[in-house]
């Protein structure tokens, strides 16, 4: 049996786009971008963007629909459709009357927002304590709850060195915040007790392991850049460097393995851990991006590519200065309690079309993978402490259209991805559970993953200059 609420991804840096016209063309903005996006995705393009703007995107619906079979062992499948809104973007961008070489962008962007949740219950008849002659009543339950949210407060400035050539620099200050529990609970006893004397169950097995995580983390990511703008052609190449951390804010991780086992062996085995008063430390990769754009006349081709450093495993809390850890009682491993994550090295590639239809009135169009960027080579996601649960690779698609009046440009895109995975692994496999395991079998790599996202994106383009159109001026 299986229970589930929203799920989306955790493990994919090419999976939202940002700005309307942005979203549409699937991110593939490096090099042809020019509005007020460019803050995001190429802040040199910004020198070669002339008026006043204020731009706004949501994603207005966003539903997925995913299939993991035999997650929780054999025949416990999740299976669930969920629908969802999300916010993605509000930026405003003007050039300077006193230097007009200088262009700036402030804006907000969600980054990533998503819930994960579901719940997967099971009871079996089975040989699962020790002796192994008898018939037992397992029954277990495996909870998991993770709601992400990261928002950029993004600053963008770009320079026009000369009519071919902008450079800018995007400061982005982020917040990431994570609220993450995982909650396995089992029961086994002999099936003659409930025959018997049902209240007593003086054979009861009974296991709790419990991972929690309050995290919070704070700091900066810089993006310089470079646009060349060669009429027809344009190329641009934007750098992320890795993530500044403030380590201001306070966090909290708990874990716990409780277990009840009446016989011969042990009696009861109870460690817990709980680390407070911690710093989030969040890892960002340094990537670099170069694009090209070719206008043909009234056919655009963009292609973009991206490749991202890897990240070495890391504790995603340290201890501040003069923190207190609290331990009741301590474990013998001081990392017991302490999340880790890791990245390895992806690379991301995409293409995107325009097709003019009228003067007013185009067509786009876009293809571009999206690599899980999770290293499951060196974090084992059922052993170690690691708020992670989707790990598959997306292939997007978007479609849309845009229409330019005089003063507004007005877009509605649509946005379809698909994920899949074999010899995905299992969160628990509760269908082998042993007495000796903590009533638990030992996950394998045997699940089997199936994806589905599509969303719809409306946004808009204000020129907010009264003076100007919406075409760029030489300068």
């Amino acid at each position: 049996m299986c229970l589930t609420a929203t799920f989306a991804q955790e493990t994919n840096y090419w999976f939202h786009n940002f700005g309307a016209l942005s979203t549409i063309r699937g991110g593939i903005e490096t090099a042809g971008v020019r509005n007020t996006s460019a803050a995001f995705y190429n802040p040199g393009a910004l020198a070669f963007i002339d008026g006043e703007f204020l731009e706004g995107q949501a994603d207005v619906v966003s539903i997925d629909a995913i299939d993991l079979k035999d997650a929780g062992g054999d025949g416990i499948d999740i299976n669930f459709f969920s629908v969802n809104i999300q916010p993605s973007m509000l930026a405003y961008m003007r050039r300077l009357k006193k230097n007009p070489r200088i262009v700036y962008s402030v804006g907000g962007l969600a980054r990533y927002d998503f819930n994960n949740s579901f719940q997967m219950d099971s009871e079996q008849l089975g040989n699962y304590l020790s002796p192994s002659d008898r018939t037992d009543v397992f029954q277990a339950q495996f909870r998991y709850n993770n709601r992400t949210r990261e928002n950029w407060i993004v600053g963008a400035i770009g320079y026009r060195l000369s009519d071919r050539i902008g450079i800018g620099l995007a400061g982005n200050i982020f917040i990431k915040t994570t609220d993450y529990i995982k909650n396995y609970t089992s029961n086994a006893f002999p099936e003659e007790e409930l025959i018997g004397n049902p209240e007593s169950f003086e054979n009861l097995t009974s296991e709790i392991g419990q991972e929690r995580l309050d995290y919070r983390a704070l700091g900066f990511i810089f993006k310089p850049a470079a646009n060349f703008n060669f009429d027809a052609l344009k190329l641009g190449v934007t750098i992320s460097l890795p993530a500044i951390n403030l380590g201001l804010l306070n966090n909290s991780a708990e874990k716990s393995q409780q277990s009840i086992r009446p016989d011969e062996i042990v009696d009861i085995i109870n460690i817990s851990d709980r680390k407070k008063a911690y710093a989030g430390v969040y890892k960002t990769p340094l990537s670099i991006n170069i694009g090209g754009h070719y206008d043909f006349g009234k056919f655009d081709l963009a292609i973009s590519a991206e490749w991202f450093a890897s990240i070495d495993r890391y504790n995603m809390i340290k201890e501040k200065n003069n923190s207190e850890d609290l331990q009741f009682p301590p474990s013998s491993d001081p990392n017991f309690a302490i999340p880790v994550t890791a990245h390895k090295s992806i690379f991301n590639i995409g293409v995107s079309w325009q097709v003019e239809v009228k003067d007013n009135f185009d067509y786009y169009g876009s293809f571009r993978t999206d690599h899980s960027f999770f290293d499951q080579d060196v974090v084992n996601t059922s052993v170690d402490f690691t708020p992670i649960a989707t790990t598959w690779n997306i292939l997007h698609f978007t479609s849309g259209i845009q229409y330019s009046g005089p003063r507004t440009d007005l877009v509605i895109g649509f946005n379809y991805g698909h994920g899949r995975k074999d010899n995905y692994q299992q969160f628990v496999d509760m269908t082998g559970a042993q007495q000796e395991n903590f009533l638990r079998g030992e996950p394998e790599n045997i699940s089997r993953a199936r994806y589905n996202n599509f969303s719809v994106t409306l946004g808009f383009n204000f020129n907010v200059d009264w003076k100007k159109g919406l075409e760029t001026d030489d300068i």
